[in-house]
């Protein structure tokens, strides 16, 4: 008796998650910190790969690596721009005031690593482009902050030989 409740428990268990998953549209669930994850995601990715290289000189004429240094922030703002858009449809369908406030900086944010990239894939890009990118990241995160829901760092692991 005792083996036929221990085979039923999982089963019971999993028609409860699809009761309670068919109840509860997915989006709605932790809007906040699914918004705040995404961008925290898209901000390390742009930090650690595109704007650290950048400040560095990594990316200047004649350094070693350039290339490879290149590719891997085009890369980076590729993934950037899609973590972005997740957080923008999370905004868009979200029924939080705050939000929805902030789709119009990350339409922006979105634009801006978009530029970015297509000026790192065909080889020019300024000081500048950089220095924007850094500004609009820096709007979206104060004006986050200013409404209650910080925007951190997330790191995410790297492949192997990066």
């Amino acid at each position: 008796m005792i083996n036929a409740r221990t085979k039923l428990f999982p089963v019971l268990a999993l028609a409860a998650a699809l009761v309670a998953s068919a109840a509860t549209p997915s989006f709605a669930f932790l809007d906040k910190t699914r918004f705040v994850a995404h961008l925290g995601v898209a901000y390390f990715c742009f930090h650690h790969w595109v704007l650290q290289p950048y400040e560095s000189g990594a990316m200047a004429s004649g350094a070693p690596h350039r290339i490879s240094t290149i590719v891997k922030g085009g890369v980076a703002l590729l993934f950037a721009v899609h973590e972005v858009k997740v957080a923008q449809k999370i905004a868009v369908e979200s029924k939080d005031p705050l939000l929805q406030k902030m789709d119009a900086g990350l339409v922006a944010l979105t634009a801006s690593f978009a530029t970015l990239g297509q000026k790192f894939k065909s080889g020019n890009f300024s000081p500048q482009d950089v220095n924007t990118l850094k500004s609009a990241t820096s709007d979206v995160s104060t004006q986050a902050a200013a409404d209650g829901a910080t925007i951190k760092d997330v790191p995410v692991p790297a492949v192997a030989g990066t």
